[in-house]
């Protein structure tokens, strides 16, 4: 199967034969998605992390829940946003997950707390809004401090919650309870794209999961499957979430100089898990599952297995979860479910 555009070629039409090749390829991808897709991605500040509370019987007394706020220095002004860390008793570092999600209660229906503790991860959660609305307010949260230019590239949200995750990571990654050598980010839906676009910009992250991104996540939209949403849809509906310059291409996606196999390239070497649910049409999980196909090769050049799967698509409850790049469908419809988690925990655990 030929996936287009060309991955593994440079834009000066040479090829990529090793990690040199593919680190320059890596930064030319990220500018094009900075470009076309998702708007620039603002540079770090400073950033430090208070603990505000504790309750030490959290999940059948099983883990502390810190409350955290982040502060984030520019200069003349700061931006305080909150995190809530789940830490397990005991001693030792933890590998660390942070969720990006929907509601400001981290006790949420998407979010598993007790089983993900009692398989001895810590997790962070932070409310998406708290660092930016998902509207085309640019007002709150943080966007007043990323002006708009009108260059086309501005910061779109997506960015800027991916922004936050990473600025976040900045400081639990400080922690002398967390193992900064294994930490992992998810998202559902938008939160999914935003998981992949941190992680593809924030190398730290060791393991990135998306879940149910769709178009303009981890789904690959020159393979509009039956069902499937199309970029004219998703940029007209939520024109926010990315860069003005999206709108030149609504009407034909396939005049962009890329696809959604560069967003997971980006994250090579590390590793990457795509998990797709087989009654959300929507999200079209079988072009998420091409996408890992055609990403893969940018893993192959550092001697990694990529993509162990195959491009024949998948049933319910089938998937690969082997090698650097992991696709699952699991039963069901649009939701982040206990599979889901059970995948990233299962992918981390035999990857440390």
């Amino acid at each position: 199967m030929i996936f287009t555009p060309e991955l593994m070629k440079l834009e000066n039409g040479a090829p990529v034969t090793n990690e040199a090749d593919m680190h320059l390829r890596r930064e030319e991808m990220l500018e094009i998605l900075k470009k076309y897709a998702y708007g620039d991605m603002p540079a770090p500040v400073p950033v430090s992390g208070e603990v505000v509370s504790a309750e030490k019987k959290c999940a059948a007394g099983k883990a502390m829940l810190y409350g955290i706020n982040i502060t984030c220095d520019f200069g003349e002004k700061q931006f305080t946003f909150p995190v809530k860390l789940f830490m397990p008793h005991g001693e030792g570092r933890r590998k660390l997950i942070t969720v990006i999600n929907f509601t400001e209660s981290p006790y949420d229906k998407y979010i598993p707390s007790e089983e993900i503790i009692d398989n001895g991860f810590a997790l962070a959660y932070i409310w998406y809004e708290d660092i930016a609305s998902d509207s085309a307010d640019f007002e709150k949260g943080v966007a007043p401090f990323f002006p708009r230019t009108g260059s086309g590239r501005d910061p779109a949200k997506i960015s800027m919650w991916a922004w936050g995750l990473s600025r976040a990571l900045d400081y639990l990654s400080t922690r002398d309870d967390v193992d900064p050598d294994n930490l992992a980010v998810i998202g559902h839906s938008r939160l999914g794209k935003t998981a992949l676009w941190c992680a593809a910009n924030d190398e730290r992250v060791k393991f990135a999961c998306s879940n149910d991104s769709g178009c303009m996540g981890a789904a690959y939209h020159r393979t509009l499957h039956e069902g499937g949403e199309p970029l004219s849809s998703i940029a007209n509906v939520f024109p926010y979430w990315f860069c003005e310059n999206i709108q030149k291409f609504e009407g034909d996606s396939s005049a962009l100089p890329y696809d959604q196999h560069f967003l997971l390239a980006c994250i090579a070497p590390r590793f990457v898990l795509i998990n797709s649910a087989s009654l959300n049409d929507w999200a079209d999980p079988y072009s998420e599952q091409l996408t890992c196909a055609a990403a893969s090769p940018a893993w192959k050049v550092y001697g990694k297995a990529g993509y162990k799967g195959g491009t024949e698509e998948y049933g319910a409850d089938e998937g690969c979860l082997y090698g650097e790049v992991a696709y699952f469908k699991r039963y069901g419809v649009h939701f982040l479910g206990r599979k889901d988690w059970q995948n990233l925990m299962f992918v981390i655990s035999h990857n440390t």
